[in-house]
This record gives C-alpha cells, sequence and structure tokens, in this order.
C-alpha cells in the first residue's frame, strides 16, 4: 500500500505514570492535650492566676483556695509526728537498757508511722486548695473571680496544650490500604481553601464501624505557629503511589466489543492493543496492556483504523481528506 493510501495520524511516545490513589474526608481539629479543670474539694478562691488565652507552663497555680486551715493541719502534724519520733527515740534507748518491753516499742513505733500518714495527709489537703496547670498549654475563659466560693461541679477552666492538633476523621472502608500505607496527607482549612498544610497519619483505630462501614483516624498537624485551634475543620486529602501505568490522551480510547483497546504505530502501520482502564485522570487515562516503554501511541486520527493498515504522520500531496 503506498504513501497515498496510508491514513494521516498524528502519534506521540507513550508516557507511564504511577497511579496515584485517593481518600477525601472532613476532619475536626483537636489539641494534643485538652482538659477540663475542676477543684477537688469546695472552698472559697482567694486567687487567679491567669487571663483567657494565656500561655502557662506545667505546675502553675492557677486558683488559689482558702487554705487557712489546712495550713494549721500541716503545722499540728509535723508537731505530732516530731513527738512520736522523741518518743519512739526514747524509748529505743529504755528497751536497750532493758527498762521498757518490746510491746511497748512496737507502740510507739506504730504511732510514729501513723503520725508519718497524718502529715502525708494533711499536706495532700493543703495541695488541693491549689488548683494547678498539669501541662503545658493555652488557658481558656474562666467565670470564677475571687471571693466566689466553688465546689467539685465547678469548672474553673480549659487547658489546651495545641502545639500540635488531631485532625479526626473518619474514613471509608475501602481507604483502610491508603490508611496502613503511610499515605501523604494534606490539610485544607475550610476558614482558608486556598491553604494546603502537610501532616501525617498519626493513629488509625482498630476496627470497622459496622453501622455506617468507616473507620475512625486521627492526622497530626503541626501547629507551633498556633495558627489554629481546635474545633476547626479540615478538608483531609489523602493520597499514595500505586502501580506505574501508561497515560494515554482520552481521544486515544476506543471501545470495541471486547472492551477498551488504543492503537499503536509500529513499522509504519497500525497495532490494536487492548487495555485495561485503571484511573481517569485530568486529561489522560491510565491504562495497562500490551505496551513498553518506547512504544509510539496514535493520539489523534484513530477512527476508521484497521489492524495492520499503513499510516504516516506526514501530510502528501495536499491536506488529507479523513
Amino acid at each position: 500500500m503506498g504513501d497515498k493510501q496510508a491514513k494521516l495520524v498524528v502519534t506521540e511516545p507513550v508516557s507511564f505514570m504511577y497511579e496515584t490513589r485517593k481518600v477525601e474526608a472532613v476532619g475536626s481539629a483537636e489539641a494534643l492535650r485538652s482538659i477540663a479543670l475542676y477543684p477537688a474539694v469546695a472552698d472559697e478562691v482567694i486567687e487567679v492566676n491567669f487571663v483567657p488565652g494565656q500561655l502557662v507552663e506545667a505546675g502553675k497555680v492557677l486558683i488559689k483556695l482558702d487554705n487557712r486551715r489546712q495550713k494549721n493541719a500541716v503545722k499540728r502534724a509535723e508537731l505530732t509526728l516530731k513527738d512520736a519520733q522523741r518518743t519512739l527515740d526514747r524509748l529505743i534507748t529504755s528497751h536497750a537498757q532493758g527498762a521498757v518491753p518490746i510491746s511497748e516499742l512496737d507502740l510507739a513505733r506504730t504511732q510514729r508511722d501513723l503520725a508519718e500518714v497524718a502529715l502525708e495527709e494533711a499536706i495532700v489537703d493543703l495541695d488541693d486548695r491549689f488548683i494547678k496547670a498539669p501541662f503545658d498549654g493555652v488557658v481558656g475563659i474562666t467565670d470564677i473571680e475571687v471571693g466566689d466560693r466553688i465546689n467539685e461541679q465547678t469548672l474553673i477552666t480549659t487547658l489546651d496544650h495545641r502545639s500540635k492538633l488531631y485532625i479526626n476523621f473518619k474514613a471509608p472502608e475501602a481507604a483502610l490500604p491508603v490508611l496502613m500505607n503511610a499515605p501523604d496527607v494534606t490539610l485544607e482549612p475550610w476558614s482558608d481553601r486556598e491553604a494546603s498544610i502537610k501532616a501525617e497519619i498519626a493513629q488509625i483505630d482498630s476496627r470497622i464501624n459496622e453501622a455506617d462501614r468507616t473507620l475512625r483516624a486521627r492526622a497530626l498537624l503541626d501547629n507551633s505557629a498556633d495558627k489554629f485551634r481546635p474545633g476547626m475543620s479540615f478538608r483531609v486529602n489523602l493520597s499514595i503511589k500505586g502501580d506505574r501505568y501508561a497515560a494515554i490522551p482520552e481521544a486515544a480510547l476506543l471501545w470495541g466489543a471486547t472492551g477498551a483497546y488504543i492503537w499503536l504505530a509500529e513499522s509504519g502501520k497500525a497495532k490494536r492493543v487492548d487495555v485495561n482502564v485503571h484511573q481517569r485522570l485530568r486529561g489522560a487515562i491510565l491504562v495497562s496492556g500490551a505496551i513498553s516503554e518506547g512504544d509510539t501511541l496514535i493520539a489523534e486520527g484513530v477512527q476508521r483504523l484497521r489492524n495492520g493498515q499503513a499510516i504516516t504522520t506526514e501530510l502528501v500531496g495536499g491536506p488529507a481528506n479523513e
């Protein structure tokens, strides 16, 4: 068959791309550590040592309650312990000289031990009058003022350690392979959809929810700049690199009785190759079949081609009519 009878086509080298498996979800931010602070005892507030939004260190006294009785109780317990220890020391000496029986010495030792316990209890009771931050974090709003009388049910404030945030989300059951293969994670806050923030999967639940067939997971977001807050919503995008496939233009893919196929150019002739479609991308389709590196794809002019038909990529004798 001569060149004048050859079919005019447009060809391009076959390119290969990795399949990208993606999962999208909506997540909600949660502080790495977050608590609501309540007092351990009921009493009158004599000091409030923080303002809402303040960054506090672990151990800082946030609220101080009236502790006069507890201070006196500690002093009394200390005196009782010293007296019990002196009595025990005296009886130890007397017992060594045979002046007192062992039973009297044992009783004195018990009294000394009980005095130690009483002192420890008094110290704990005094310490309960100081409400402290259990970890570094930012305190929330409080309604407590000096002079208020509070009890164990009174909310003092909240404390959030938010230098890092958990982004809690639910993914469909089918997303488990993606979650288990260290996917790339990007987060888009709903308040700024133009932002794209890198994160990582921190936790995956141990079971699928049978009611909605979803899996709970957590991404970890670096919030050292303190830009985001617990409770904020994020769009969660997960992706992993899959297998490598041929990437073809949409116009090059045809369908026949046996399924999808493409045309390759081989030694100046058209060759039909059946393919399997794996993923549709914007402007390209990933397919597999008898396709190798270096093959030439017929990208345009594929209509009414026949297997083994002569093809050309050059105009011969003026414009070609297809």
